[in-house]
C-alpha cells in the first residue's frame, strides 16, 4: 500500500474515536493546542526526505543504489544538439528562497532555476556541438562538459556546492540515472530512462546537513537530436537528354550516312 494513503487511514481512526470516547475529545482538543503552539514556536520538521519521495512516486521499479552515480557529466555531443529539460520536482528548505540550480562547466555557472523557482518550474536548454548553451534566447561559449550547482550566494564559494563534490565522504547531491523505471508526477505518468537523471541537493555542506537530499530536487531529461542525413539524389526513369556536343556529333554522322546512300544510287 503507499505511503500517501496512511493519513487518510489516520484521519478515519482519529474520527471514529472521537465519535465514541467524549474524554478523549477533550484530551485531543488540549494536545492540539499544545502542538500548535510548540510548532509555532519552534522550526517546522523537514516534510520528506529524498529516499521516501522517490519510493512514493516510483510506480514502476525501484530506483536505488543502482541507479546512483558518484560523478555525473553531462558531456558536448560530437554532432547534433543534446536538448536538456529540467523539472523542479521537489524543494523542502528554509533557504529555498534563496537557493539558485543550474549548471557549471568548470568555468561559469549558468542558472536554471533560481530562488522564486517552486515545485512544478521548468525550462529547457540546449548544447550544441559547437559548445554554445542555449538558454531561452542566451547563448554561451561552453568550457567543456557541465555538471550541476546549488547555491545561495554565487560570490561565496562556502556557499555554493557542486553536485559531484564530497565532503569528508558524505556527497553533496545524490544523483540517480534512469533504468527503465516509471515515475508519477503531477498524475503524469514519466519514464525514467537512461537518459534522465534526478538530482537531489543538500544547501548546507553535506557532512554538516541532516543528508535527506531534499533542499532541492531537480528531473533533468536529455534528447539527443542529430542532424538529418542528406537526402540520396532521386533516380530518373526518364530516357536522359543527351549533351549538346553528343547531339553535333550525332548530326554529323547522320549527314555523312545520307550523302553516303545518295552515292550509291547514283
Amino acid at each position: 500500500m503507499s505511503t500517501m494513503h496512511y493519513p487518510f487511514i489516520a484521519l478515519r481512526s482519529l474520527r471514529n474515536r472521537l465519535n465514541r470516547d467524549p474524554v478523549f475529545v477533550s484530551l485531543t482538543f488540549f494536545a492540539a493546542l499544545g502542538v500548535g503552539f510548540i510548532s509555532s514556536s519552534s522550526t517546522p520538521a523537514s516534510a520528506q526526505s529524498l529516499d521516501s519521495f522517490l519510493e512514493e512516486t516510483t510506480v514502476t521499479g525501484t530506483i536505488g543504489s543502482s541507479n546512483l552515480r558518484n560523478n555525473l557529466v553531462i558531456d558536448v555531443p560530437t554532432q547534433g544538439m543534446l536538448d536538456l529539460n529540467f523539472s523542479l520536482i521537489l524543494e523542502d528548505a528554509g533557504l529555498a528562497s534563496r537557493n539558485t540550480f543550474g549548471l557549471y562547466d568548470s568555468n561559469r555557472y549558468f542558472e536554471i532555476f533560481d530562488g522564486d523557482a517552486t515545485v512544478g518550474n521548468q525550462l529547457s536548454a540546449t548544447i550544441t556541438s559547437e559548445s554554445k548553451l542555449l538558454i531561452g534566447d542566451m547563448s554561451y561559449d561552453l568550457g567543456g562538459p557541465v555538471s550541476f550547482y546549488l547555491s545561495r550566494n554565487l560570490e561565496k564559494p562556502s556557499k555554493t556546492f557542486l553536485s559531484n563534490d564530497i565532503y569528508k565522504g558524505v556527497p553533496q547531491a545524490l544523483m540517480y540515472q534512469g533504468e527503465g523505471e516509471e515515475l508519477l508526477l503531477n498524475d503524469i505518468n514519466i519514464p525514467f530512462t537512461e537518459d534522465d537523471y534526478i538530482i537531489g541537493f543538500e544547501d548546507r555542506k553535506a557532512s554538516q546537513s541532516d543528508q535527506d537530499y531534499n533542499d532541492m530536487v531537480v528531473l533533468a531529461q536529455t534528447v539527443l537530436r542529430l542532424p538529418e542525413p542528406s537526402e540520396p539524389a532521386i533516380p530518373n526513369d526518364s530516357v536522359g537528354v543527351p549533351e549538346p556536343s553528343l547531339l553535333s556529333g550525332l548530326g554529323v554522322m547522320a549527314m555523312l550516312g545520307i550523302l553516303r546512300k545518295r552515292t550509291s544510287e547514283s
